[in-house]
């Protein structure tokens, strides 16, 4: 049995998840090794455990949280169900776009005319907006966001708090402002991405300010170095690791 096992740099490169994810992953008891020698400490995985491994890779990169992970690896199949129907619904709309854009190229082709096309590389995200429902909440807010950003945010009244992130021409804005009566009704929390220098740091401050860590900073399989954490007012923030 022991010839079989191997070590957690191989399980890794099998796997596709990375060597600190699995020790994340150990430590939550979401995928333990099968055995962890006694005299070295060294994790030791089985190679049935590689599609186990593979499977949580998948569903992280689907946006699943490691609890909807553990639920589903313990036969959960209402979870799963419900993630293959959202992932069903994604897929479908994307062929639909792919197919629209397959009738513009068709249409150019006859008339002899070139389509007019965008890409993700012509559009910038210039502001995110956050929503409280109090004073107590916009507090809470600001105060984070100014620990976790390292600057005090502008007072514009009313309830408006901001900073401007990024420099030159390439700037957007964090807005926070307390909801309307009408907005109010709403009360989901948003959720956005975060590019940030020094994601470890960056992290860590965010948590020591009152956020609570999703999962820690991930090397990603097919993007950048990230983290996900909830801010003390309830949104889901990416943290991304970005060049300064």
């Amino acid at each position: 049995m022991r010839d079989e096992l191997m070590t957690i740099g191989s399980f890794s490169m099998l796997s596709g998840l990375s060597i600190a994810t699995l020790r994340h992953y150990d430590e939550i008891g979401l995928l333990r090794p099968a055995e962890v020698d006694v005299q070295s400490s060294y994790r030791l995985y089985a190679r049935d455990q590689v599609d186990v491994g593979r499977r949580v890779r998948l569903l992280r990169e689907a946006g699943l949280s490691t609890d909807q992970i553990a639920r589903i690896l313990a036969g959960d199949d209402s979870e799963f169900r419900a993630v293959l129907a959202e992932r069903r619904a994604a897929l479908e709309q994307r062929t639909l776009q792919i197919q629209t854009l397959l009738d513009q190229l068709l249409q150019a082709n006859r008339d002899g005319t070139s389509p007019s096309m965008q890409s993700a590389a012509d559009f910038r995200l210039t502001a995110v907006n956050i929503g409280v429902n109090s004073e107590t909440a916009l507090e809470t807010a600001r105060r984070f966001w100014g620990d976790v950003l390292g600057t005090e945010l502008d007072d514009w009244g009313n309830g408006a708090q901001q900073v401007v992130l990024g420099q030159g021409d390439n700037i957007g804005f964090l807005n926070i402002s307390i909801r309307s009566s009408e907005e109010a009704r709403h009360t989901d929390a948003a959720a956005f991405g975060l590019g940030v220098p020094g994601l470890d740091d960056t992290h860590q401050r965010a948590l020591t300010a009152g956020a609570t860590e999703q999962y820690p900073p991930t090397d990603g399989i097919s993007e950048p170095r990230h983290s996900l954490i909830i801010d003390p007012v309830g949104n889901r923030v990416v943290l991304w690791e970005s060049e300064r």
